[in-house]
Order: structure tokens, then C-alpha cells, then sequence
């Protein structure tokens, strides 16, 4: 048994898709359900799966999937994640190569 159980419940969702839903009015939250497995091409049970995602989870939403929802709730790009996703540019990778190669002596 492990001494450090999180109820899952209470961790953080990956994905906005609940609040995007939340923010829809009554009538246009029954139409908007009924058309997701249409756009998404998946069954509403995948796509409550997909609400579902903690954040600590390594399952992701499909990457074309993903847009179609960004797309359906009119985010921005990156703005369906909860957690935002940095990164160094490939160019500060070789700069920092670069560097390291030139402050690398060689004792013969």
C-alpha cells in the first residue's frame, strides 16, 4: 500500500475544457455537446475523458484534436493547457554548444 495517495479529484485538470464549457450559456452548452463528437471526430465518453486529464497525467489530447477544441472555444494558441510549456529556442541550444566548445581546453 502506498503511504502517498493524492485523490486525483482534487489535482488540477490539464486541459481548460471544463471552463470552457462552464462558460457557455445553458442553450448553447446542449448544442455544443451535441456537435463535439462531430468535430472531434471521438465519442463523447473520449472527449469527457479528455476533460478529465489531470494535470499530472502523461495522457495528452491529440495534437489535431487539440486545435479543434482551440478553434470550437475560440482560445489562442496554447491557451487550451493550464500549464504553459517553455522551452529554449533551437538557436540558444547551439549558441550555448558554441560556448562550451570554445570555453573547453584541452591539457595534452
Amino acid at each position: 500500500m502506498k503511504a502517498n495517495i493524492q485523490n486525483k479529484e482534487l489535482l488540477p485538470k490539464k486541459y481548460r475544457i471544463e471552463e470552457c464549457i462552464e462558460n457557455l450559456k445553458e442553450h448553447e452548452y446542449h448544442i455544443v455537446l451535441k456537435a463535439i463528437p462531430g468535430i472531434i471526430g471521438k465519442g463523447m465518453s473520449t472527449f469527457y475523458n479528455y476533460r478529465d486529464i489531470q494535470i499530472d497525467d502523461k495522457l495528452d489530447i491529440p495534437y489535431k484534436i487539440a486545435r479543434k477544441l482551440v478553434i470550437l472555444f475560440g482560445l489562442e494558441h496554447g491557451e487550451l493547457e493550464t500549464r504553459k510549456i517553455v522551452g529554449n529556442l533551437y538557436s540558444q541550444i547551439v549558441e550555448a554548444h558554441k560556448k562550451q566548445r570554445e570555453n573547453t581546453t584541452f591539457v595534452k
